[in-house]
């Protein structure tokens, strides 16, 4: 399919259909701000002592840079991946490891330090427990985590786990590969040439990175997708890197037809064609009606940031009627879930 020009349209969903809040967008007509959520307003997050969401139907979604995500639905906390000290060559969050401390559920998508290597602290911190594919689930072992805090899954037996005022169903999905044409691996060399860093600063990175996984198996079996459905029918599903659709993920999501929200990890390709090749099927497979991007976001000086804005264009081409959102780090986004697909408030 040539995306650039397929022009597939989602009838009659909007913004406003979804009731997405958030201040900065109040002069949009077509977002529905919530004045009375101060949750919806302040860039503290919930997990750091930050407000909660008071309306039990509102959802605030933040990026936390990479894949890391906090979702706050009334009173529950969600912590999506856990990367946050990432080392002096990463752009700052405006908050540490150390201050993460509130969380009712820790998902991890895979085991690859980028993903987790603030995992066992945070679980520590909050007292929450984890959910992570069985190579992750070891390497948290291994970090002396508890095992009674850990869910382990496989994303191949089509469990649904139930927690207070929502269910969670992992979903096997496989980890990006890039292509070698033009190799994002020759791009990384010559950012390291130019920006080898400190010493310093190597050493600690060498520090984080020894909290992940380098199982090579995290490509087939390690990664795990994730659809969390509300307890009023609004699904935001979570995919943590940018690789091929499998088909349990097919098999899934032809089963539950579309979701509300998907967060989706831009593939590591260099430019913005060999990007869309692998998001295009990803966004066909799940047909969000709002999309965050993810994984977009790199090391200062080391290596290459991926634009959005291409993708953005690309998605629009196929699905016009997509909402596509790209925030900076713990600006929430906020939806009302009453308005969903499944239950046709959206429409």
């Amino acid at each position: 399919m040539n995306y650039k020009f397929a022009a597939f349209f989602l009838a009659g969903i909007t913004c406003s259909s979804f009731g997405i809040a958030n201040e900065s967008q109040s002069m949009d007509p077509r977002f529905a701000p919530a004045p009375t959520e101060a949750a919806c307003r302040s860039l503290t997050l919930a997990s750091t002592g930050g407000p909660l969401v008071k309306d039990p139907k509102i959802l605030a979604v933040r990026w936390l840079g990479y894949t890391t995500f906090e979702l706050v639905y009334g009173g529950e906390i969600i912590l999506l991946d856990n990367y946050y000290d990432r080392g002096p060559r990463y752009r700052y969050l405006g908050f540490k490891a150390a201050d993460v401390k509130r969380a009712n559920l820790i998902i991890v998508g895979h085991g690859h330090h980028d993903h987790m290597s603030d995992t066992a602290q945070t679980i520590q911190q909050t007292g929450a427990p984890v959910i992570a594919a069985p190579i992750t689930v070891k390497r948290l072992l291994e970090e002396g985590v508890d095992s009674q805090k850990i869910m382990q899954v496989t994303g191949t037996d089509n469990q649904i786990l139930k927690f207070k005022g929502f269910t969670v169903q992992p979903v096997l999905a496989r980890h990006g590969e890039p292509t070698a044409n033009p190799s994002p691996a020759k791009f990384s060399k010559v950012y390291a040439e130019a920006e080898p860093g400190t010493p310093e600063q190597r050493a600690i990175e060498a520090a984080i990175k020894e909290k992940g996984s380098q199982d090579p198996h995290i490509l087939n079996e390690g990664t795990i997708a994730y659809i969390i459905t509300f307890d009023d029918g609004f699904r935001l599903a979570y995919r943590d890197s940018g690789g091929l659709m499998t088909d349990y993920e097919k098999a899934a999501m032809a089963k539950i037809g579309r979701v509300d929200v998907l967060i989706g990890a831009i593939a590591a390709e260099t430019i913005a064609e060999s990007n869309a090749a692998i998001l295009m099927p990803m966004i066909e497979t799940y047909r969000p009606a709002v999309y965050f991007p993810a994984h977009h976001e790199e090391r200062v000086g080391a290596d290459l940031d991926r634009a959005t804005e291409p993708l953005f264009q690309y998605i629009k081409n196929a699905f016009p009627d997509t909402v596509t959102v790209s925030k900076e780090f713990r600006e929430p986004t906020c939806f009302d879930t009453r308005r969903n697909l499944k239950s046709g408030n959206a429409l």
